[in-house]
């Protein structure tokens, strides 16, 4: 079952569905990779620590950095829908 952005809750886990907006490679201070999820009722931050691409990764869960909803290396799948429709990678 997945859950609205809106309704996470910091340090518990959660299902989400949503649409990637971004996705930003940052090399300093250390190596991340940051992918801001969307859906209807707000957006989060995906931040995976310590890589520079996204493979695969074990679950993370929502915390606060600098006042953002972030989720530290989340599990991701791909749905196959993909091309824009906003349903193609499921987190």
């Amino acid at each position: 079952m997945t859950s609205a952005i809106a309704t996470a809750v910091p340090r518990h886990r959660t299902t989400l569905l949503g649409t990637v907006l971004s996705v930003v490679t940052a090399e300093s201070p250390w190596v991340h990779t940051d992918a801001v999820l969307g859906d209807d009722t707000g957006t989060l931050v995906l931040r995976f620590v310590g890589r520079s691409s996204v493979p695969g990764l074990v679950p993370g869960r929502p915390g606060v950095v600098d006042g953002d909803l972030v989720m530290l290396n989340p599990i991701y799948s791909f749905d196959g829908a993909g091309s824009g429709s906003g349903s193609g990678i499921n987190w």
